[in-house]
C-alpha cells in the first residue's frame, strides 16, 4: 500500500519538526511525514513530490506563492484537488485570515497531538472518498473466533491485522467482552466501541467521523478501543450489530474490517456470514479439540449453506516459551513466533515497506 505523504508547514520549526516526528512514529507503516519552516523549501519540495496532505501554519498561508498553489487546485472547502490543504489554527493569531484560507478545513494546532491526528484523518477520509479520479476499492470483512477461547487469539488477531495493514487500509474491531487492552498496552481510552456504535446507529451520521472520534493506532493498526463494559455487548440487538458492521463495511473509508469475536453475541452466525473469511483458531493439544468439535456441529445446523465454506481452521503456534514480563507485549508478539506465523499467513515479508 502506498504511504500517505504529509507535509507539516509552520514558521515555528521546532513545532513542525516535532509534530512530523510524532505522526511518523505513530503511523509509520502507512505515513511518511516531512516538516518545513520556510515557504521556499516547501515549494521546492512540492514541485518534486506528490503530497497527499499539507498542514499550513503561520506565515505559510500568507505566502503569495503558497496561495497561488492552493487557488490553482481550486480546493474550496477541501473536497477537490490533488492535495488536501488544511489550516493549523492558532487561537492567539490576531491577523486577518484570507477568505480562501477560511474555507479550508481547520484544526487547532495546540490541542493534544492524538486528538489533532484523529481530526486530520477524519477530514482526510471524507475528502479521499469524494476526491475525483479515485478508483473504487473492494470492501472486505474478515472474522476471527476461537471456540475454546484461546488466550492467544488476540495476539494472533493483532499481528495478523498488522501484516494485512501493510497492503490494505484496515480497521481492527475487537468484540470481546474482556479484551485486556488496558492492562497489556497501558492505554487510557476516552471512548470505546460502545460509544462508536451508539454514534453510528443514531441515524444520518458521518460514519468516518464517528470512528475517528475514538480511533487509536498501534504498530500501523487503526483500531476502535474495545468495550470497557463487556456485559453490554450481550444486550445489543442482532439487528444493531448487523447494521453496525454493514456501516463499517460501506461507509468507514477502510478497505478491510477485521472483526475479532469473543462471546457469541446476538446475531453471531449472521455476522460470520457477512465475512468473506472467518479464521477459526485453536491452541495445539487435545484440550481444545472438544470445543472445536462442538462448534463444527453448531455450524452444520445453520441455515446459511455458504458459511462452512468461509471458515478457515487454524492451529496457532506454540509460543508459551516466549512470554516475558513487563511492557512491550505487542513487540514481543510481532517479532516472535506469532508474528512469523501471521506474516506467512498474510503472504507478506518481515522486512520494512
Amino acid at each position: 500500500m502506498r504511504k500517505i505523504l504529509i507535509a507539516v508547514c509552520d514558521a515555528d520549526g521546532s513545532y513542525a519538526e516535532k509534530l512530523a516526528e510524532w505522526i511518523s512514529l505513530q503511523k509509520g507503516e502507512r505515513i511518511k511525514c516531512v516538516s518545513f519552516c520556510s515557504p521556499e523549501c516547501f515549494l521546492a519540495y512540492l514541485n518534486s513530490q506528490s503530497l497527499d496532505i499539507v498542514l499550513l501554519g503561520d506565515e505559510f498561508w500568507e505566502d503569495p506563492q503558497v496561495c497561488e498553489e492552493i487557488l490553482k487546485q481550486g480546493q474550496g472547502a477541501g473536497h477537490a484537488g490533488e492535495v488536501l490543504w488544511m489550516y493549523l489554527f492558532d487561537g492567539e493569531c490576531k491577523r486577518q485570515i484570507p477568505e480562501y484560507i477560511s474555507t479550508l478545513p481547520a484544526v487547532d494546532k495546540y490541542q493534544p497531538v492524538s486528538g489533532l491526528l484523529r481530526e486530520i484523518f477524519s477530514v482526510y477520509q471524507e475528502w479521499d472518498d469524494g476526491a475525483p479520479g479515485q478508483p473504487g476499492t473492494g470492501k472486505e470483512v474478515v472474522g476471527i473466533y476461537s471456540p475454546g477461547h484461546s488466550v492467544w487469539q488476540t495476539p494472533f488477531a493483532l499481528t495478523f491485522a498488522q501484516a494485512l495493514a501493510r497492503e490494505r487500509k484496515l480497521l481492527y474491531v475487537n468484540l470481546q467482552e474482556c479484551s485486556g487492552f488496558k492492562g497489556w498496552f497501558h492505554e487510557e481510552y476516552e471512548k470505546d466501541l460502545l460509544d462508536v456504535m451508539y454514534l453510528c446507529l443514531e441515524g444520518e451520521v458521518n460514519v468516518a467521523h464517528c470512528i475517528s472520534s475514538a480511533l487509536y493506532s498501534m504498530e500501523g493498526i487503526d483500531y476502535i478501543p474495545p468495550a470497557e463494559d463487556g456485559g453490554c455487548l450481550g444486550e445489543i440487538s442482532s439487528a444493531d450489530y448487523l447494521r453496525f458492521v454493514e456501516l463499517l463495511s460501506e461507509n468507514s473509508g477502510y478497505d478491510m474490517i477485521l472483526l475479532e469475536f469473543g462471546m457469541m453475541i446476538p446475531g453471531f452466525f449472521q455476522l460470520l456470514g457477512m465475512c468473506g473469511k472467518v479464521y477459526i483458531v485453536t491452541d495445539p493439544g487435545e484440550m481444545q479439540a472438544a470445543p472445536l468439535q462442538q462448534f463444527r456441529r453448531v455450524v452444520e445446523r445453520q441455515t446459511e449453506t455458504e458459511l462452512a465454506q468461509k471458515l478457515i481452521y487454524l492451529s496457532l503456534p506454540v509460543i508459551s516459551n516466549e512470554v516475558y514480563p513487563g511492557e512491550g507485549k505487542m513487540q514481543q508478539w510481532l517479532w516472535g513466533a506469532m508474528g512469523d506465523f501471521s506474516r506467512r499467513l498474510a503472504g507478506v515479508s518481515c522486512g520494512a515497506d
